[in-house]
């Protein structure tokens, strides 16, 4: 089972209040650094998809366990997410250049990685997106 937030691009109307929710969850601030989702501003390129929620996908081979020289990032494989410690983070951000989802980045005021952790179960983006441009994977 993967465990990720699920994205449907061209529902994104660009709002970020996913990504407000997010820092203020994790950081009780907003804050771009704390974020843990992005939206991607992708116009006058595409029109048809003008904005990209970029999110942790929990690729079945995640290219950022392999890079991380600290172990600072896990595959929970029983789980189905990659799962950040940062205590173990030294911010070298070898992790943020071979993510192909552009979801993972180094927070510049902490100087470590951020990523989504599904919020231990009960994502906010996902309560604040009222277009359905991100949506749970545990809801059935």
């Amino acid at each position: 089972m993967k465990n990720h937030i699920k994205v449907s691009p061209k529902n994104c109307v660009g709002c970020e209040l996913c990504a407000i929710s997010c820092s203020i969850y994790h950081e009780d601030q907003t804050r771009e650094g704390a974020m843990r989702i992005r939206i991607k501003r992708q116009f006058p390129q595409r029109m048809d998809r003008p904005f990209q929620p970029e999110v942790c996908q929990s690729c079945d081979k995640p290219k950022c366990v392999e890079a991380c020289p600290q172990s600072a990032l896990v595959m929970d494989v029983e789980v189905g997410q990659v799962n950040l410690l940062q205590e173990k983070c030294d911010g070298c951000g070898e992790c943020v250049e071979v993510c192909p989802f552009h979801a993972i980045w180094v927070d510049p005021l902490r100087n470590v990685a951020v990523k989504c952790d599904l919020c231990l179960g009960d994502p906010q983006c996902v309560k604040f997106c009222q277009f359905k441009a991100i949506e749970s994977p545990f809801t059935t």
